[in-house]
Order: C-alpha cells, then sequence, then structure tokens
C-alpha cells in the first residue's frame, strides 16, 4: 500500500485483530463500521473474527468504489478438525457477488512479488530460495512463476494426485517437513 497507493492511510479492514494491529502500528488508521468513518481503501484478508455487519460495510465501500485490495486467493485453510475453515478468497468471492467488484489486487500467493521483499533484503536470485507449501495453485505456483523452487509438501491440501493433474509441476515433492 505504502508504495502502491502512498496517500492512502485510512483502511477498512477484514482482517484479524492482530493484523489490523500490525496496519495501525504501521501507521494507518482502522476505520470503524460506520458510514461516516470513510476509509480511503477496503483491505480483506482472513478473518475469524469477521461479522455480517463488517462484511455488509466492506460490500458497501467496495460498491463506492473505493480501491480494493485482498491478501490472498485461498478459499479455505487446512484444518483437521470436522470444519470448513473459509479463507480470504471465499470472502472476496462473497463481496464480489454483493458489490460486483473483483479485488484491484490480490497481493499474496501466488503472486511472485511475494518474494520480492526478501529477494531484495537478503540479496539472493530466485534460484536460490525455496517455497515450501501444502498448495499447487498458491504456494507451488507463486515459487515457480518467481523462478524460484517450488516444493509440494504433502501434509496438507494436495495431494500426490493433485500434483500429477496440476498444470505446473512442482520441482519437489515431499511426503512431510
Amino acid at each position: 500500500i505504502k508504495n502502491n497507493y502512498p496517500n492512502i492511510t485510512r483502511l477498512f479492514i477484514l482482517g484479524t485483530p492482530s493484523m489490523i494491529k500490525e496496519f495501525e502500528e504501521a501507521g494507518f488508521v482502522s476505520t470503524s463500521d460506520n458510514p461516516d468513518d470513510r476509509p480511503e481503501m477496503v483491505l480483506v484478508s482472513f478473518d475469524m473474527t469477521l461479522t455480517y455487519s463488517r462484511l455488509c460495510r466492506a460490500a458497501w465501500w467496495i460498491h463506492e468504489g473505493l480501491p480494493y485490495i485482498a491478501t490472498n486467493p485461498d478459499t479455505v485453510c487446512p484444518t483437521d478438525q470436522p470444519n470448513i475453515l473459509v479463507d480470504c478468497g471465499s470472502i472476496y468471492a462473497c463481496l464480489e457477488k454483493a458489490a460486483g467488484r473483483y479485488p484491484d489486487v490480490v497481493v499474496g500467493k501466488p503472486s511472485p512479488r511475494m518474494l520480492e521483499g526478501i529477494l531484495q533484503k537478503s540479496n539472493l536470485q530466485p534460484n536460490e530460495i525455496a517455497m515450501l507449501g501444502d498448495r499447487i495453485y498458491t504456494d507451488v505456483k507463486m515459487a515457480l512463476d518467481a523462478n524460484a523452487v517450488g516444493v509440494l509438501v504433502l501434509t496438507g491440501e494436495a495431494t500426490i494426485e493433485d500434483a500429477k493433474i496440476a498444470e505446473q509441476y512442482p520441482d519437489i515433492v515431499v511426503d512431510s517437513l
């Protein structure tokens, strides 16, 4: 946000309290669920504290044309519990239907931009790092699109059968960490 929208400081955030706190500590203002507390941008992420009212307010601001960013396209979070943990991709799919807009930017995996900071900070080339993950469509895709090493770990979402039919086959497939 600071690089691409340097004048924006007021955010309506659907996200965990810890994520909102990180944005506030970075100098952003988190606006409330109030039509008079107008944000300059909507930011959507994983949010286990999501309420219907905040979802509706986000849809309103998105419908009004505010810049709109989502953190990742993951539809669910892996869990060993008899439950589906709805993730950011599912939340913004709901908002897309309600507000009629897809996010302007989805900044998280699989965007290779996720690795730029690591590469710059560590003075590394993409082929010198490996991305490990349990999702082919985010973790492995990001690595391969960035020319890094993509390692699929079979302890989460993807199976070896998924890897065999994937558009991009991982560089390495391992049973566990």
